[in-house]
């Protein structure tokens, strides 16, 4: 028997993909020897029955006795095995020498979890702990507790490396971060659809990179009948599926249950009673645990994946060979090779796959011609330096079920055989990442893992040809999102991707991405700040690791912590990274004049040695958190790599924008609007920044629409409505800016100490204020008598 191991998203057994399909068992009552399971023959028969009915995993909430494990591996079945010590909630004082006391005991549950567990293959993880509630965290602290749960998390790791470990959650308490944790487990009781889906999707972000196992779902049938059980429960592990978790236990396998205080009775949660006779709810899990994805659905879309390969005779074999993996329905596979000089063409050819010798034209072209090619409904495009997880196809399908969805993507994750400067790579920013919306909504999905319906890809002309290189995603994503369609993101759709494996490859891409941001800012100029920067909805530097532990989320815990589901509601990681991307160039900037002036002045030597002292700073601070892994063999080359990278990023992709050449924007497209204000403001914010005015969306708490800037003083701030027969109407407020604020206020004390000087700064701010109030006023009223006679005329 092989030991599972964890492959992104998915776990997998040798080649194959590995679902976790199981049940909860126990706990009950001790036993003589103190053990909390039945005796050895009803163990032996539940195993059995439990195998007889597909089921590949059997979750336990404290160390198992000899002859389940051993019953365990002749059936074939994993076990998820639940350490059980007193934890935080049976201690009477809090502080320091409690969380010392919740960490001896739990490190001696570790060591007997791995003298019970260790090298056994059947053995499918070790969870550290389960249900911490959230008073008690509170109680605590939220870094006593994670730190001490990450401490067991390491020791199973030392003890036994090649052993899984988890800590199990639940909703009230789903901010901890457990580090080192190999895959996330979670308790969920939801019995709606339209609640369950969605969370299940929110849970798969916030897993990262690691597998979701849901170790507890299901309803009690003494409450709700076992017909509604059954319905219940076929829902629930549909919508698992459907989100691409890497499995799910079903509580319980029995109604037969008890805790230290006693029998539980009147639940009736187990697919069977307490003499074991089935529920019609096992009928039901036994169907799901044999199901392949491939019959979650009768039919599917039929899907056309091109790779586009330039010179990539490295690396292409591992991606066809990945393709080959995939038993997806109607899957057609059309390999473009752009014009390679080297052995790509040949390799492409010995693949079972249709082949297109290009001439050498680009990306976009090569794309252009996979699309042209493709008989698929949705075309998926894959990077030749990637390999696809075999059940890849499936979830992009999946995504495409609501039909405003017109592209999807899934996460590109590093590759597991990386060298030491492709991971600093992939822990650093400006990667090919995606920019979400929410758990399952994109504004941008990168080209390496990029579906697209092929009616409304071949509808905006495909991609255009002037992005060779890069850039020609973002300007599909934001076609079709500028004609109303949305992309869907889908968490286990993954591919795993190479980043660039040296420092200077790295800094090229990044300097060639810069040049595409500024062809790019030409076509879609409300899209862009005045920086030179893309200014998205979501968050572009998702590929960074490092700010989110700089700079903790702000965490919704609701009155007096009673939330039932608390949830990081506000990310101050993602802002500080976007300063920091457009500060760093702005401080190299001043720093290098002033490094020139010193030799004149030497008092501005001052000027580059704070720069420099803050430069150094901010790379120590990232190399401090950045998190190289357990596995990690060389740390500390990782850090001081990472800490590096994140300085000499933005700069070199300002230098590329700096050398870019924008792109002529294209003609408005003329379509129906539909009566929809939504898209007549979208139009009203592309006409705004057309006119090179600075624009930005109110955000959810904000009382305006738009707010408009042309200088430093004032801000223009536009209310919106519709009256009667789409009659559009829209009221201006005037708001100063925080530097204009600052410079009032400076004038105003120096009344007290030079009138003069005084009186010149607040004639200069009121000048300024009535030119940008004129200019203000009369780019707004152009821009929307503009808009709205467009959105007249199309209606």
């Amino acid at each position: 028997m092989e030991r599972l191991v964890c492959d992104g998203k998915h776990l997998r057994l040798g080649g194959a993909p590995f679902h976790a399909k199981g049940v909860t068992y126990g706990t009950f009552r001790p036993r003589v020897d103190g053990f909390q399971y039945p005796e050895p023959q009803q163990i032996e028969r539940d195993l059995s029955s439990i195998a007889v009915a597909g089921f590949t995993t059997v979750r336990v909430y404290t160390l198992p006795p000899p002859e389940l494990l051993d019953g365990a591996r002749a059936l074939g079945l994993r076990v998820l095995v639940g350490l059980d010590y007193p934890d935080w909630r049976m201690l009477e004082t809090w502080g320091r020498r409690s969380n010392r006391e919740v960490l001896t005991a739990g490190l001696a549950a570790v060591r007997a979890g791995l003298e019970a567990c260790g090298g056994r293959p059947e053995v499918l993880a070790l969870s550290v702990g389960n249900e911490v509630p959230s008073d008690i965290v509170r109680m605590y602290g939220r870094s006593a507790v994670q730190d001490t749960l990450s401490a067991l998390v390491a020791a199973v790791h030392d003890g036994d490396p090649d052993l899984l470990a988890t800590y199990t959650s639940f909703p009230t308490t789903e901010y901890l971060r457990v580090e080192g944790q190999d895959l996330d487990t979670f308790n969920v009781f939801l019995e709606r659809p339209e609640q369950l889906r969605p969370y299940l999707q929110h849970l798969q972000h916030r897993a990262g990179e690691r597998p979701l196992i849901v170790t507890e779902l299901g309803l009690a049938a003494e409450v709700h009948g076992e017909a509604e059980q059954a319905r219940s429960l076929q829902m629930q592990l549909d919508l698992v599926d459907e989100a691409g978790c890497a499995g799910a236990t079903v509580f319980s396998w029995t109604d037969e249950w008890a805790l230290p205080s006693g029998p539980v009775e009147g639940w009736g949660f187990g697919l069977t009673r307490e003499d074991r006779g089935a529920r019609p709810s096992l009928a039901v899990a036994s169907r799901w645990a044999t199901r392949p994805l491939r019959e979650l659905r009768p039919a599917w879309p039929a899907v056309t994946v091109v790779v586009c390969a330039f010179n990539e005779e490295r690396r292409l074999g591992a991606c066809l060979d990945s393709l080959t993996r995939v038993d997806y329905p109607s899957l057609q596979v059309v390999v473009c090779d752009d014009g390679s000089t080297d052995r790509t063409l040949e390799i492409a050819r010995r693949s079972p796959f249709e082949v297109l010798a290009l001439p050498h034209g680009g990306l976009s072209a090569a794309r252009n011609a996979g699309l042209a090619a493709a008989t698929g409904e949705i075309v998926a495009y894959l990077d030749a330096d990637a390999t696809c997880h075999p059940e890849w196809p499936y979830h992009l399908a999946l995504a495409f079920e609501d039909p405003g969805v017109v592209a999807a993507g899934g996460p590109n994750l590093p590759c597991p055989d990386a060298g030491l400067v492709e991971r600093a790579v992939a822990m650093s920013p400006g990667g090919p990442v995606e920019v979400l919306l929410s758990a399952d909504r994109a504004e941008h999905v990168p080209g390496c893992n990029m579906s697209v319906r092929a009616e409304a890809l071949r509808e905006i002309g495909g991609f255009d040809h002037a992005y060779v290189a890069a850039g020609d995603d973002v300007d599909v994503c934001w076609r079709l999102l500028d004609r109303g369609g949305r992309i869907g993101f889908a968490t286990a759709a993954q591919v795993h991707h190479h980043r660039r494996d040296t420092v200077l490859g790295y800094l090229r891409q990044q300097r060639t991405y810069g040049r595409a941001e500024r062809m790019l800012a030409g076509q879609h100029r409300h899209r862009f700040n005045r920086w030179g920067a893309a200014r998205w909805s979501g968050f572009v530097y998702g590929g960074s690791r490092i700010l989110p532990r700089l700079l903790r989320p702000i965490i919704y815990h609701g009155p007096m912590g009673l939330a039932p589901y608390q949830v990081e509601s506000h990310d101050r990681a993602g802002p500080a990274a976007l300063w920091a991307a457009t500060l760093l160039p702005l401080l190299v900037g001043l720093a290098l004049p002033a490094t020139v002036g010193a030799l004149v002045w030497p008092a501005l030597a001052a000027v580059p040695a704070t720069v420099l002292l803050l430069v150094v700073g901010y790379a120590a601070a990232v190399a401090v958190a950045a998190e190289p892994g357990t596995r990690e063999p060389h740390p500390v080359r990782l850090r001081l790599l990472v800490g590096a990278l994140h300085v000499l990023q933005p700069v070199v992709r300002t230098w590329g924008r700096l050398r870019g050449t924008p792109l002529p924007p294209r003609p408005v497209e003329e379509r129906s609007w539909g009566g929809d204000r939504a898209t007549w403001l979208r139009a009203l914010h592309r006409e705004l920044s057309a006119r090179w005015c600075g624009v930005r969306a109110g955000s959810t708490h904000e009382t305006w629409d738009l707010q408009v800037q042309v200088g430093p003083v004032l801000r223009c701030r536009l209310r919106t409505a519709v009256r009667w027969q789409w009659d559009p109407v829209v009221r201006r407020s005037w708001a100063m800016s925080q530097l204009a604020a600052v410079a009032l206020l400076a004038g105003a004390a120096l009344l007290a100490v030079d009138p003069g000087v005084a009186v010149v700064v607040l004639a200069v701010v009121a000048v300024m204020a009535a030119v940008e109030a004129v200019v203000l006023r009369t780019l707004c009223r152009q821009a929307v008598d503009r808009t709205t006679s467009t959105a007249v005329q199309g209606r």
